[in-house]
């Protein structure tokens, strides 16, 4: 087999905010035969500068590109800019468009609060939101989330929500990128856009949209099993 076949198998995958490849634990082990590339967020001070970083992490041929939450908006403006890159797209957990007001919000409180006071850490509150109702409680999910937080650091939260927090719809870029697209959430997930989604699939039929039951935002940790399962048809299509 050459190295372009392998690459069929192969998974170029972009973690979230304060997320390291620790994200994936679960997951890869329910994906047998898929080799996986995790790709770095990269420091910057904008969407566009981000993106650099990724394409430098990419091989020189079309990929499957994989990106969750802020990795999936990520993945979806390096899609849209460099679509001689990507073979296909999977969005998990994030629909690529502006920020609700209110989230705009509390991102400009919390680096305020980090910048006077310092980042002490993810909270219990914070963990909960982004879970199902049936995983609040799951103490394996919530170290996992309190230890990809803890290695990034304070450093990385203010490069992650300063450089993204202001950011463009995607939606009629990704309307007429000339490459499969594929969007994954969470039943109880409040970060992902419905409405939106709902909209792009007007102007793409094409597009495919899958709900996971019983998880919220943190699909890879929640619900591996269903993720790996809508993943696997993916790769193998």
């Amino acid at each position: 087999m050459t190295a372009r076949e392998d690459e069929k198998r192969s998974l170029y995958m972009i973690p979230g905010t304060m997320c390291d490849e620790r994200l994936w634990r679960e997951l890869l082990p329910r994906l047998p035969g898929v080799v996986a590339h995790h790709l770095v967020i990269p420091r910057g001070s904008t969407v566009s500068e981000l993106v650099a970083g990724l394409v430098a992490q990419l091989p020189d041929w079309p990929v499957n590109l994989f990106g969750f939450s802020l990795g999936g908006y990520l993945a979806s403006a390096l899609a849209t800019a460099h679509p001689d890159r990507v073979r296909r797209l999977f969005v998990c957990s994030n629909s690529p468009c502006a920020l609700p007001e209110e989230e705009l919000k509390q991102r400009r409180q919390l680096l305020n609060w980090v910048s006077r006071h310092g980042y002490s850490g993810i909270s219990d509150r914070k963990i909960a939101a982004m879970l199902g109702p049936a995983n609040r409680e799951r103490a394996d999910i919530a170290q996992t989330m309190r230890a990809m937080d803890a290695h990034l650091g304070e450093e990385a939260l203010v490069s992650q929500l300063g450089a993204t927090s202001e950011r463009e719809d995607l939606g009629d870029s990704l309307a007429k990128v000339p490459l499969p697209i594929t969007f994954c959430f969470g039943e109880y997930d409040t970060l992902v856009t419905r409405s939106w989604l709902d909209a792009l699939r007007k102007h793409r039929p094409d597009t495919a949209v899958h709900e996971v039951p019983e998880a919220g935002h943190m699909l890879p940790l929640e619900q591996p099993e269903g993720l790996a399962a809508i993943l696997d048809r993916w790769i193998a299509a």
